[in-house]
């Protein structure tokens, strides 16, 4: 009696606290808003420095006396209402802002966590259909027809049963195993509840750990407002549950116990690359880089300086870092600000090194290879397994768990094309669609792609056009801001000088692998950087946090007449479109892009130039053809050339079917067609295309046909 006395008034004094940090933060007046709304609104927000200030006694016992304590809390919201009506029993009590020391990591919970108040940071990766949970169970004695009730357990996944008939509640007072009960559905109570699966965010992993779970059982109006790929702060209570596996004798018990955290509150990242601590120093070095218009320069030296001769590429892969500006019109209409780079090249010419480098360096990156990539595995899957319960629930894919982030794919061009299809809706909506079992879900998928692919036939040959080269349908290419084409010709002095980084780099390794007084001697090629590979990660999330740049007069008419200059060279007869309305928007994203690696708000001349010297390099390497700009070497496959060509060849096909009865020799066209301008080795390609979509069909052995006659 003398403990229960005693445990009375701690629950009378904790709802005291309660009350009086209540009234101090001048709460009341929500709680009685909160009290009006109900059941459209019952969660009552507290923040946990607003405890602390007022009764760091009572702060300390949230973290670890959370039930108890909360509970107490929601008591003396009700009392703090005038006439409070039974309805607002379902009032709740949502902590956020917990301290750092309750901030854990879920690779880091351990044992003594247990039944603590504690906050994960992460990404939701999983999350399950909203349903009813049993909350308090009515049972049917058959013996006597009482009605007994029986309470569940939160975050429970065993449904428990009356033990006996209790005369406590009219009953008869038999066991179980006298008689039975019958679950009258219809008197029990029911809370919505979702499950949900939070992993560790991917760039807080190191040395290619495999990122860690964690299972969150979300109730009442929790439920609905997470979706897989959405960066959380999910406060709770740790708890655990004991692992069972059916046998033939029976259901056997493990030692081993899983742990789930009871939701208490949700906190959305509202900014950008929130989860990245800068402290006050760095702030100051980072600002210091401020006007410097040399900063650009300086972020390309430090991406991955061990490999030299790439600068351009760098160059456009740094400005993608930083990225543009995410643009919504009043029509609804959202334009995106993340620039998409794609590399192309030979062998040997160190693109996965480099991006290797980019996803390690660049906040939220994440990387994969297309080898072992699948569609579900890039955007999202609806999925049936265990962690749902059997039923149909969403997972996130790699472009969804990147919002906010980079991706990173290398081998594009080693994917099947059905897996690479699912990419198409990713890079220019930036959206995951699913329609499956009944789920019908976007998710967002807004990150730059940087992909990186090799030739068709292993190396690039000269005398083709890029667009036969990739084994990558137009469709795909069109949707990358920038393509570089990166080809390893022999030349004597460039090669000197990339063997001379190369040896160094590997002199100075092994020099440090031998000892500090050997290694010191020699400069690593890494050394003299001027943005430390830790520090350039928060140069570019102070960065993309921090600016958002706007176009000036100046700069917006030097793209302007960037690109109308462009574009008249397609104004002259039988000349091929240059340029089209994509690559001006790719301009405007890489100005702003420039502009934010500088920490400036305003896109100044420079940034602009810098943009169209990217986009008219991008143009010189990847879709001039005899001489000319053509853009439909990527947007659609097929150069203006090739058209007139074809065009050109299909006509001289119908006169040999008019004059040879209706079919014609390969010999026979070649010698017209050579006549005519047309090389063989062109025939030849443009027979093969022509046969392979189903234009031409060999009717006899060596007598061919054009089937549009």
């Amino acid at each position: 009696m003398v403990t229960a006395g005693r445990s009375l008034t701690d629950r009378i004094d904790l709802v005291g606290r309660w009350a009086a940090i209540l009234e101090e933060a001048e709460l009341r007046p929500r709680i009685l808003e909160l009290a009006d709304r109900f059941p459209e609104e019952r969660s009552l927000e507290v923040p946990f420095s607003a405890i602390e200030s007022a009764d760091l006694g009572l702060a300390d016992l949230v973290l670890d006396r959370p039930e108890d304590t909360i509970a107490a809390g929601i008591r003396a919201m009700r009392e703090l209402i005038p006439a409070a009506s039974p309805e607002t029993e379902g009032l709740r009590m949502r902590v956020i802002g917990l301290p750092p020391t309750a901030r854990k990591s879920i690779r880091g919970i351990r044992e003594a966590d247990l039944n603590q108040f504690i906050a994960l940071d992460g990404i939701v990766r999983k999350a399950t259909e909203v349903r009813p949970q049993i909350r308090e169970a009515v049972f049917s004695c058959l013996a006597c027809r009482a009605e007994i009730r029986e309470p569940q357990d939160d975050g429970a996944t065993v449904f428990r049963e009356p033990l006996e008939c209790p005369t406590s509640q009219g009953g008869c007072g038999k066991p179980a195993g006298r008689t039975r009960f019958r679950l009258m559905p219809e008197k029990s109570t029911y809370i919505d509840s979702q499950r949900i699966e939070v992993q560790e965010n991917p760039e807080t992993l190191k040395g290619g750990a495999h990122p860690q779970g964690m299972s969150v059982l979300l109730t009442e109006d929790l439920t609905g407002k997470v979706f897989p790929g959405n960066r959380v702060v999910l406060n709770g209570i740790l708890k655990s549950q004991q692992r069972a596996t059916a046998s033939r004798s029976g259901i056997v018990r493990s030692t081993t116990f899983d742990l789930i955290l009871l939701g208490n509150s949700i906190e959305y990242k509202q900014r950008e690359y929130d989860e990245i601590e800068i402290s006050e120093e760095e702030e100051k070095t980072i600002l210091a880089f401020r006007g410097d218009p040399t900063v650009v320069d300086k972020v390309v030296l430090s991406l991955a300086p061990t490999i030299k001769g790439m600068e351009e590429e760098k160059e456009a892969i740094a400005l993608q870092l930083f990225g543009g500006v995410e643009k919504h019109q009043p029509d609804g209409v959202r334009i995106r600000g993340d620039i998409h780079v794609l590399l192309v090249g030979d062998p040997g010419t160190a693109k996965s090194q480099l991006l290797r480098y980019v996803a390690d360096v660049a906040p939220r990156g994440i990387y994969t290879s297309g080898k072992g990539a699948t569609a579900a595995g890039l955007t999202a899957a609806a999925v049936k397994d265990d962690f749902g319960g059997g039923r149909w629930m969403l997972e996130a894919g790699m472009l969804v768990l990147a919002d906010g982030g980079i991706a990173v794919v290398d081998e594009l061009d080693k994917m099947t094309p059905e897996d690479r299809s699912a990419m198409h809706e990713a890079l220019e909506q930036q959206t995951v669609s699913i329609a499956k079992a009944g789920i019908t879900a976007t998710l967002n998928a807004r990150c730059p792609v940087l992909a990186a692919a090799n030739p068709k036939w292993g190396r690039f040959n000269a005398d083709k056009g890029i667009s036969e080269q990739l084994d990558l349908p137009p469709t795909l290419l069109s949707r990358f801001d920038v393509i570089y084409s990166i080809r390893d010709h022999p030349e004597e002095k460039r090669d000197r000088f990339l063997a001379n980084r190369i040896l160094l780099s590997h002199q100075a390794g092994e020099a440090m692998n031998v000892g500090p007084k050997t290694g010191g001697a020699l400069l690593h090629a890494s050394e003299g950087a001027p943005f430390p590979p830790d520090l350039l990660r928060k140069y570019i999330a102070y960065a993309r946090r921090n600016t958002r740049p706007v176009l000036s007069n100046d700069a917006l008419r030097v793209i302007e007449d960037f690109y109308v200059r462009v574009r008249k060279q397609g104004e002259e007869p039988d000349a091929p479109v240059p340029i089209t309305a994509r690559q001006l928007e790719a301009l405007v994203r890489l100005s702003e892009a420039a502009a934010r690696a500088r920490l400036s708000n305003i896109v100044s001349v420079e940034d602009a130039e810098r943009a169209t010297r990217i986009v008219a390099g991008f143009l010189a390497r990847v879709t001039t053809t005899e001489g000319r700009p053509d853009i439909d070497a990527i947007a659609t496959g097929v150069t203006h050339n090739q058209r007139e060509r074809v065009e050109r060849l299909q006509e001289l096909m119908r006169e040999l079917q008019e004059t040879s009865g209706g079919t014609f020799d390969l010999s026979q066209l070649k010698s017209e067609a050579e006549r005519r301008g047309i090389p063989p080795n062109r025939v030849d390609a443009l027979f093969t295309m022509l046969r392979n979509q189903g234009e031409l069909a060999e009717t006899r052995p060596g007598r061919w046909q054009l089937i549009r006659f």
